[in-house]
């Protein structure tokens, strides 16, 4: 996997993806169960993007040099409520709002591979500049994505199949899943599945910039 550019965790030195829109893919889904924040235990998931048009360099364990595309990815409260960032990101990739049927249970799952237009902007902490995915969106019509350059990996302990994923996530991110499985493990749905359930109120997001020009065919 590439060097990645994240919203948080994580360490070493890279170079955020700049501000602004980029054409992307997600290469990356990944249950990290339920995580502590300041408002209590929440059920959170990790989408990561494969960005083609900025490249980055990076050794591997042994020395090697690599060339590829970053990553950026974002973790997200596990609800496709409209109130929650998930939800209105799905919708504004998708073009279109959620049936009821897919409120009782949409599989995240499907995402893997989608392209998609993703806004990026910049917020500083210290020393340290790090990239925030603020908005996805359907790429315009006419406009296609490249080919993924990494491997596509979705990751979920509730699905024997996908156990052996934990160990191709970055340390950072096996961490997160390993963190994220304790008691509150059994409180967990079906694998993959996010639901209509509201974040709590004071968690209530701004609404994701609106999307144009979609065309006929729905990514998901």
């Amino acid at each position: 996997m590439a060097l990645i550019s994240k919203d948080s965790g994580g360490s070493g030195s890279f170079e955020p993806v700049p501000e602004g829109t980029h054409i992307a893919r997600c290469i990356t889904v990944v249950d990290i169960g339920f995580q502590e924040t300041p408002w209590g235990s929440k059920e959170k998931v990790y989408l990561g993007f494969e960005v083609p048009d900025v490249r980055v360099e990076w050794k591997d364990k042994d020395g090697a040099d690599h060339e590829g595309p970053a990553i950026i990815g974002s973790r997200y409260t596990n609800s496709i409520n409209e109130k929650a960032i998930l939800g209105q990101h799905l919708v504004s990739w998708r073009g279109k709002q959620f049936t009821d049927d897919e409120r009782q249970g949409f599989d995240l799952f499907n995402v893997l591979g989608a392209p998609c237009m993703l806004s990026v902007t910049h917020n500083t902490k210290g020393d340290r500049t790090y990239a925030n995915i603020t908005g996805i969106m359907r790429l315009p019509q006419g406009m296609t994505a490249p080919e993924i350059e990494g491997e596509l990996i979705g990751y979920t302990p509730n699905d024997p199949a996908m156990i052996g994923n934990l160990t191709k996530l970055p340390e950072w991110l096996q961490k997160l899943c390993k963190e994220g499985y304790g008691a509150a493990a059994d409180s967990l749905g079906q694998p993959g599945l996010v639901t209509d359930v509201a974040p709590a109120k004071h968690m209530d997001p701004e609404a994701a910039p609106p999307s144009e020009y979609f065309d006929d065919d729905i990514p998901f």
